[in-house]
């Protein structure tokens, strides 16, 4: 598979491959010289047809034109993506490879045609050879000719190329005027199947006006309108459909595409302020948890020593040891000191409860991005009338924020993020971009089912941690009594010691409650899984039904974390106050 270079008249040169009867499309790829883009934008649309509308509106033309040079090339050159289109010098390809022109030809035009139907310098055919034929565009860099001698033949090479080249990263499709019967409706309804979001230019023609009207009339009405075509009826009810009227200004496209594909400022920022708490909360977990295990660690060791020096000195201890009892008293002496020394600094500064309070804020932010990205409550269409969602999302985090400053967190230094954006998450979530659109389905795969497999695997590791704490209690008891009963009475004080270590750290660590509020969650979640499952096709395709999916999704969730939240703050204060008498308690102790 050879490539083949074109000399346009226009001077511009091309590669182009007529690939073998089931070539790969990795293979087609790699014969052109293409590396991964970044992005990828399909251009979807009508040749002749649209060509007889611009010559009859010159304000169409004019509109088209600046939307492709201005818009669609644009978008393409910012954020570094390939053009993938049929290729020929007519409609919308022509207009493509015009704007890609004036952008200074920064950006890869890819173009996929039926060989039998299009003719290029040096080719077989001459050009107004072939009935209803067409000339390559002598504005695309690389050209790919299926094997075919009708138009749509194409279209499975165009969507298996743009299927290898859009493996992990953004895609986006742009539908410009259409015919209703046209081979653009045919490849509109692939790139629904593959879940790519589209934008549809509304007031450019036929197909994409019929698309917009059943669009705004699904958004309009409670129960979904019957459509008799079944190609329009799948890429209204399942499209990732955004309409972009022509007659507002070309800079709105421009922003669109780069919205849809993964750039959207407003959930990037979202999730910028989310790995920001999320991250430091992580950070204040561990300082609070080091100190409480050394809090606890001294409090059994300073008991230890000073059991020990006791039992010395009941067995009267030679001149010649006299350094060991004097190096005890020194390190009894010392414990309580490090220990006092520790819990001023967890009172101090506080990480356990701004540990609680970044944990709370940074899930508060997580709970509005699945809201927004599922388009459901106050981000539906239904309710961004006025008010758009990204704002509405701008608002929300502003206020968590607001809220999380109004704290003792203010004093705090959060320090910076820097891994990727969004962060990295776990289970079916850790194939998610976080910034996609996400239909019911993929929502409950990505935040039901994969919130149900994070509450098993914890409520498993946390019955462990309680069992073998329970134990440890039990086993401290049965070990004083064993002292008891053979004359060592002295020792009790160790394993009460121990006992009282092993249940102060269940306390601060809620095993048992978070275990409850865990399960409670489950089920919650386990409920409303149920709920929707047993709604009929059209109540799944009711967008209140929808709401109340994303609502008490989130509602379970943040009903366990809310509750966490505050047993935690009160654990906190009586974790605070109870290790203030111990301290009191274990230097009195060393007095003596």
């Amino acid at each position: 598979m050879n490539p083949k270079e074109i000399l346009f008249p226009n001077g511009h040169r091309a590669q182009l491959v007529a690939p073998p009867p089931g070539a790969k499309a990795a293979d087609i790829l790699k014969a052109l010289g293409i590396e991964p883009p970044e992005a990828l934008i399909i251009v979807l649309g009508s040749a002749a047809g649209l060509d007889a509308d611009m010559e009859a509106n010159d304000e169409l033309r004019s509109r088209l034109v600046q939307l492709f040079s201005r818009g669609i090339a644009c978008a393409a050159v910012e954020v570094g993506a390939l053009i993938l289109d049929g290729g020929t010098q007519s409609g919308v390809m022509a207009l493509m490879g015009r704007g890609v022109a004036d952008r200074g030809r920064q950006s890869i035009l890819l173009g996929v045609a039926p060989a039998g139907k299009v003719t290029y310098p040096g080719g077989p055919a001459e050009e107004g050879s072939l009935e209803d034929g067409a000339p390559l565009d002598p504005n695309h860099s690389h050209f790919v000719l299926a094997e075919g001698d009708q138009w749509g033949d194409e279209t499975y090479t165009l969507f298996e190329l743009a299927a290898a080249l859009g493996q992990g990263i953004p895609v986006v499709t742009v539908l410009v005027h259409g015919r209703t019967d046209s081979v653009a409706k045919k490849e509109m309804l692939c790139s629904v199947r593959q879940s790519w979001p589209v934008v549809v230019v509304q007031g450019s023609g036929p197909l994409a006006d019929e698309i917009a009207a059943w669009w705004q009339k699904k958004q309009t009405e409670t129960t979904p309108p019957f459509m008799p075509d079944p190609v329009m009826a799948e890429i209204v009810a399942d499209g990732d459909i955004h309409l972009f009227p022509l007659e507002c200004p070309v800079a709105g496209l421009k922003r669109g595409i780069i919205r849809q594909l993964g750039v959207d400022a407003t959930l990037k920022m979202a999730w910028e302020r989310f790995a920001l708490h999320d991250d430091n909360a992580v950070r204040q977990r561990k300082s609070f948890e080091r100190a409480q295990r050394w809090i606890l660690f001294l409090g059994v060791t300073g008991t230890l020593l000073a059991l020990a020096q006791t039992q010395l000195r009941m067995l009267g201890l030679p001149d010649s040891l006299g350094w060991l009892d004097q190096g005890l008293h020194y390190a009894i002496v010392a414990v309580p000191i490090t220990t006092s020394a520790l819990l001023a600094a967890v009172n101090c500064f506080k990480a356990g409860n701004k540990w609680v309070l970044l944990r709370g804020s940074a899930e508060a932010i997580k709970r509005e991005v699945f809201r927004y990205r599922s388009r459901a409550g106050i981000y539906s269409y239904q309710q961004t009338t006025n008010t758009s969602r990204q704002v509405k999302l701008a608002r929300k985090v502003k206020s968590i924020n607001r809220q999380l400053m109004e704290t003792e967190v203010n004093v705090a230094a959060l320090r910076p993020y820097q891994g990727p954006i969004p962060p990295p998450m776990y289970g079916a979530a850790a194939d998610d971009d976080g910034f996609s659109f996400l239909a019911p389905d993929r929502y409950i795969a990505i935040r039901i089912s994969d919130q149900l497999n994070y509450y098993e695997k914890r409520t498993n590791q946390l019955e462990k941690k309680l069992k073998g704490c329970q134990w440890a209690v039990l086993v401290s008891g049965g070990v004083g009594t064993l002292l008891a009963a053979i004359g060592l009475e002295l020792w009790i004080a160790l394993t009460t010691a121990l006992a009282a270590a092993f249940t102060t750290f269940l306390e601060y660590q809620q095993v048992e409650n978070t275990l409850v509020k865990y399960n409670q969650a489950a089920a919650g979640l386990d409920n409303v899984q149920g709920w929707w499952m047993a709604l009929s096709a059209e109540e799944q395709a009711d967008q209140k039904n929808v709401d109340r999916l994303v609502e008490y999704t989130e509602k379970a969730i943040a009903g366990e974390l809310i509750g966490w939240v505050q047993q935690m703050q009160d654990v906190l204060v009586a974790l605070h106050a109870e290790q203030a008498g111990e301290e009191e308690e274990t230097a009195s102790v060393c007095e003596v």
